[in-house]
């Protein structure tokens, strides 16, 4: 970090340099066994460097490659937008590191405790202990240290599979122990019905909820809006733009994965709701898109492109089971979630593993290649209900964190895929 600090101050008007520490154990689990230990490390550096009206923001390695991007910089145009640095300085430290995990990433042997099961397991589970240093022009020097649990896994019953994942703060047995069973209950249904195009009451699972939730939060960035690539773009804080009983947050300041207490531009982090009650509460800013929207930055941070942290979808009233009492479609998980229009909201999303239709409420088979087809404003404005549990949820198809429901929405239009 010294190298680069003492390079830039020499060379450029306003700097950033952000150094990510990952240390992870992976283990991989093929046919119940657990096929392999990865133990992999990684240092690297994001750099936002700017003069005037021009600047280059890059991930580096090497001193080296810094100095390339410097001559890079040079010969861009100026920018109608320019990255910025919060204006404090001082130090900040924050350590939230869990002893077990530590321990797993050392000694992974209690793994083979939770693959006892009926059916074919596969899985990965994950302990990474990440640091991040962030030092600014302005004089900020930051440091922060967090650990992470996290892994999913996805049973085979002959054609029928299941899947579920978790994420946590804290090494926590009981979570791969839950993580297991919802994937097997999922996958012990087995009798297959067909389910034609049309309009249905759905019940998402929080996989499904963690996906679709990414891409509203992502919607709410700042630079989304300015760029009319959002379902918010023409929309106001204080607009109705979901269901009543529907309520996003953005929580940095909690204890889920990707908690941190300040931005890549060194400004605090705090917790805020992107949707509160329907009402469209804030965007996601940092301080170039902020100066431009006439309001103050919400710490989310991200250079030009303000990003969210870790997210909350509130609770509900009604219970998992509640939630399947009536004639509905329950989706455990999903994939291939695309955009054909991201200012109108529409998309599709392939359901994956079990989609099973419940019909007064009992299970009467599951049904396959079926894809959401709809726009994200109808989703997040037909809720009807959530359920009082919730599962924290991260894995490769959802890897930004978040805490979620199951979520019964109304008049979901399901294709075949």
């Amino acid at each position: 970090m010294e190298e680069f600090i003492k390079f830039l101050k020499e060379r450029v008007e306003s700097y950033a340099v952000l150094k990510n520490e990952v240390v992870s154990t992976v283990v991989k689990i093929v046919d119940s066994k657990v096929e392999a230990v990865q133990r992999i490390k990684e240092t690297s550096y994001n750099v936002m460097i700017r003069k005037g009206r021009r600047f280059l923001v890059s991930k580096v390695y090497t001193p080296e490659q810094l100095r390339e991007g410097l001559g890079i910089m040079d010969k861009l145009p100026e920018s109608r937008i320019v990255p910025k640095v919060h204006e404090l300085s001082g130090e900040r430290r924050s350590v939230k590191e869990d002893d077990g995990i530590l321990r797993f990433m050392s000694d992974t042997s209690s793994v083979e405790d939770f693959l006892n099961s009926r059916y074919q397991v596969h899985g990965v589970l994950s302990a990474s202990r990440f640091k991040r240093e962030l030092v600014t022009s302005a004089g900020f020097h930051g440091n922060e240290s967090r650990t992470w649990f996290q892994g999913y896994m996805r049973v085979r019953n002959g054609q029928y599979s299941g899947q579920w994942a978790f994420s946590s703060p804290k090494y926590d047995p009981e979570k791969v122990k839950i993580t297991l069973n919802k994937a097997e209950e999922y996958a012990s249904y087995t009798e297959r019905i067909d389910l034609g195009d049309g309009y249905y009451d759905v019940v998402l699972s929080p996989m499904v909820m963690a996906n679709l939730m990414m891409s509203v939060s992502y919607m709410a960035s700042g630079y989304s809006i300015f760029t009319g690539n959002s379902i918010f773009a023409n929309r106001k804080p204080g607009d109705m733009v979901g269901s009543e009983k529907f309520t996003l947050m953005d929580r940095p300041r909690g204890e889920e994965l990707n908690s941190w207490d300040f931005d890549d531009e060194g400004f605090p982090t705090r917790d805020k709701a992107i949707i509160s009650n329907g009402v469209y509460e804030t965007p996601l800013l940092n301080l170039e898109i902020a100066e431009i929207m006439g309001k103050e930055s919400t710490g989310n941070a991200g250079w030009i492109y303000p990003r969210p942290w870790t997210l909350e979808v509130k609770e509900g009233e009604v219970s998992e089971e509640g939630l399947l009492s009536g004639n509905v479609v329950l989706l455990t998980n999903n994939w291939y979630t695309r955009f054909q229009n991201r200012a109108d909201g529409q998309f599709s999303t392939v359901a994956r593993d079990a989609v099973i239709v419940f019909k007064g409420g009992k299970p009467v088979g599951t049904t396959s290649r079926v894809r959401i087809a709809d726009k994200l404003n109808n989703i997040i404005s037909n809720v009807e209900e959530l359920s009082k549990e919730r599962y924290s949820i991260a894995w490769w198809d959802a890897p930004l964190p978040g805490v979620y429901p199951y979520t019964l929405i109304k008049n979901v239009h399901l294709s075949k895929a």
